[in-house]
């Protein structure tokens, strides 16, 4: 997910092993450079080869205003489904999209706040996490809804938490949040202040779930006074559910760690698995392909890349400059990398790179395509979900 507090710079084996479900034996080391964590330049790592083209834009919802959060899914048929904020009915109204055999659709749903993530649950079932103000001004409420895909109809909205946000920026902290569903079953996770209103602030992982069995909201993380879990994002394949996540003091200096827990139900097994310095984590998104799990995150300088193939991690590194929202796809042995930065020298522009056959391509370059939303995948070719000023749009790969 988005936003993250953590500090992040040096790989470490333990994700490697986590990454291909081997349980890691290493202790976590102080962060050190390495040839593989090291940040590469743009100027000497992106290769020449080329991509293949994207078609022409596609709008999927316009008249929507600037810097709407928007998130999307991709089905095994290529079917491209999810939600976005848009004014166009009104102050945070959130719409559902769908792009299937050529043709776009969008439609007005009954929600109202802030999209946090889309999932597809490879049946019928189109599930949105949401947040929206609560009854005063210093709460803030966490909500899962869905859509029906044979009857156009939505479920009534379920409440998962409201949450009194603490620590020095009281009343503007926002809920992080990442959502899996499979087969009309789903499981979220959330972070939470657990100190009040105390400074630093201390803030927890929650989950609900009805995926691999019924839980009611549960504390699922116990960070020490004073240290924020954030930014959680969660992948799952049959039977195991994989999650990501950043620790980091509240405030001031202090270790910080990029987490990742996996749970088969019941309890979370969890560990650091990057140490941090000196290097503020933004964002993260973590998926599960063929049983190989591939994480990406973005930090003040530098984009990362990582997965586990034959109990081999390949991290890749980019640097970036005021950079956000990192996230990643794969299908069959194309693997899809997206970011984009703000407002600089080069202006707001989205950013893609691709890894076929080990090769990476040089960067597909989108300029003002912003914010960019996720990068898709299927039938091992990519999908470009992003703002283009008001207008949502999706690309394909030819």
């Amino acid at each position: 997910m988005r936003s993250v507090r953590t500090v992040v710079t040096t790989v470490l084996l333990a994700l490697a092993t986590l990454l291909s479900g081997v349980p890691a034996t290493t202790a976590v080391p102080a962060a050190t450079a390495s040839p593989s964590a090291t940040a590469i330049s743009s100027a000497t790592a992106m290769p020449s080869a080329a991509p293949a083209p994207y078609g022409p834009a596609i709008p999927l919802l316009t008249g929507c205003g600037t810097g709407q959060p928007a998130d999307g899914t991709i089905a095994a048929d290529g079917t491209v489904r999810g939600y976005a904020t848009c004014d166009l009915n009104g102050p945070r109204a959130i719409h559902y999209v769908r792009y299937r055999g050529g043709t776009a659709f969008h439609q007005l749903t009954p929600y109202r706040g802030m999209v946090l993530q889309a999932a597809w649950d490879g049946l019928n079932n189109t599930y949105l996490l949401f947040t929206h103000a609560g009854p005063d001004p210093t709460t803030e409420q966490l909500f899962i809804g869905k859509r029906l895909d044979n009857t156009g109809q939505y479920a009534p909205a379920t409440l998962l938490a409201t949450t009194h946000p603490s620590g020095p920026d009281r009343g503007t902290r926002e809920i992080q949040a990442t959502l899996v569903a499979s087969a009309s079953r789903w499981w979220a996770i959330w972070t939470e202040p657990t100190t009040g209103v105390s400074q630093p602030a201390t803030y927890s992982l929650f989950q609900r779930h009805t995926l691999l069995g019924v839980q009611p909201r549960t504390r699922i993380s116990y960070p020490a006074i004073g240290v924020a879990d954030s930014a959680p994002s969660l992948a799952y394949s049959p039977g195991l559910l994989t999650a990501l996540w950043g620790r980091a003091p509240d405030q001031g200096p202090g270790n910080a760690f990029l987490m990742l827990g996996q749970s088969k139900g019941t309890r979370w097994g969890a560990r650091p698995v990057w140490s941090a310095s000196r290097n503020i984590l933004k964002s993260t998104d973590l998926i599960s392909y063929a049983g190989i799990r591939y994480a990406t995150w973005l930090t003040t300088w530098q984009v990362v890349v990582a997965a586990n193939v034959l109990s081999t991690f390949y991290p890749r590194g980019y640097s970036v400059t005021n950079g956000a929202d990192s996230t990643v796809a794969v299908s069959g042995q194309n693997l899809f990398l997206m970011w984009w930065t703000g407002p600089g020298m080069g202006g707001s522009q989205l950013f893609l790179l691709e890894r076929q056959a080990g090769v990476w391509s040089s960067p597909v370059v989108i300029t003002g395509a912003v914010p960019a939303t996720r990068v898709l995948a299927q039938g091992g070719k990519g999908r470009l979900l992003y703002w283009d000023s008001e207008t949502l749009m999706l690309r394909i790969q030819n």
